[in-house]
């Protein structure tokens, strides 16, 4: 047996950002500005960047503080949503300590509960027993016991969680007691809507969130140019672009087999795990990437798409109002949704 290749493309970003130079402008949301105003923090287990390309009325020194203020939301968010922090919600609910969660933690999980009813359970939030078992970030990552993984199973049915509204605005959450919910696929792209929504109460009009690759344009670079945004080749190890896309006010995530992924007997082994069978998905698809209004939802779907499978990911894709995909396949044939031509710069 050869050894694993230990190159995992952990934090690896599905999406590269092409920025252009302008000349300063006058706005009615403040000053736009040539060179943007950024933070940038270790977030979520992935770099977290946010830039303002205005200043949205506001000094130079507020503006940062409203940055920062942003980049600090990203902490609340992962002690709600994190599997594996002991003092999130999420982990004291998958640890049996609390049933009672306040409404932004049930949103997110009634928003992945949809999504298993969309992909009639391709995709599943409550693969958590299995997902736990693959440690991709391993110095030398390994094949979970098989013996494990189908007792893991066992615990996977995303129709065992039931919501109930509590009259103070919290939910209570039941589930069976060794399901673990996993919310990794779907949590960044909830926190960069939620971060959208903050810097645009304060005027901030013109911005770029980008959590590990999931990528918000807040409005565009100016009131009259979009941005410029390279979707990634797959297993480009010099981060070749594929397409480049012009984006305003939209949402681009991309899912992909080459985010985080190891080796083992020439076989690859990836993130994307099928909750029928605790092993990851196998059906010639290398990355989906999702355009969409709300982040949220584009996140949801690059991950339901994928697991669907090109013909059934473009369906649903194609049934889905305001929404556009590509579609990369393992040979490196490239598939568009009906009205994607139209962000292809």
């Amino acid at each position: 047996m050869k050894n694993i290749k230990n190159y995992i493309k952990l934090l690896s970003y599905s999406i590269l950002i092409c920025c252009i130079t302008f000349p300063v402008l006058l706005t009615g949301c403040g000053t736009t500005i040539k060179d943007p105003v950024s933070v940038t923090g270790y977030k979520l287990n992935t770099y977290v960047t946010i830039k303002s390309y205005t200043t949205g009325g506001h000094s130079t020194t507020k503006l940062n503080q409203i940055l920062d203020e942003a980049l600090s939301m990203c902490d609340k968010y992962e002690m709600l949503f994190s599997r594996t922090h002991p003092d999130s919600t999420l982990y004291k609910v998958n640890s049996g300590e609390t049933k009672v969660i306040p409404a932004e933690l049930a949103e997110l999980i009634q928003a992945g509960i949809r999504y298993g009813e969309i992909s009639d359970g391709a995709f599943d939030i409550s693969i958590g027993a299995v997902s736990s078992l693959w440690d991709f970030t391993a110095d030398t990552p390994v094949i979970p016991d098989s013996g494990h993984i189908n007792t893991a199973l066992s615990s996977v049915d995303y129709t065992n969680i039931k919501l109930t509204p509590n009259s103070d605005g919290t939910f209570t959450i039941e589930k069976p007691s060794d399901m673990i919910i996993d919310l990794g696929a779907v949590a960044k792209g909830y926190i960069a809507d939620k971060l959208k929504e903050f810097l645009l109460k304060n005027n901030i009009n013109h911005a770029l969130i980008d959590l590990g690759g999931n990528i918000l344009c807040v409005g565009g670079k100016t009131e009259s140019s979009n941005f410029n945004v390279g979707i990634k080749k797959p297993f480009s190890e010099k981060g070749e672009t594929l397409v480049t896309l012009s984006l305003n006010n939209v949402s681009a995530v991309s899912s992909g087999n080459y985010e985080r992924y190891f080796y083992e007997n020439d076989t690859l082994y990836h993130h994307i795990l099928n909750p029928k069978t605790g092993y990851p998905y196998d059906n010639n698809l290398s990355g989906v990437t999702i355009i969409s209004e709300s982040s949220l939802m584009g996140d949801c779907l690059s991950t339901t798409s994928f697991a669907l499978g090109l013909e059934e990911g473009l369906k649903l894709i194609n049934n889905t109002a305001d929404v556009e995909a590509m579609f990369v396949t393992n040979t490196g044939e490239v598939h568009y949704s009906d009205g994607f031509n139209k962000y292809i710069k």
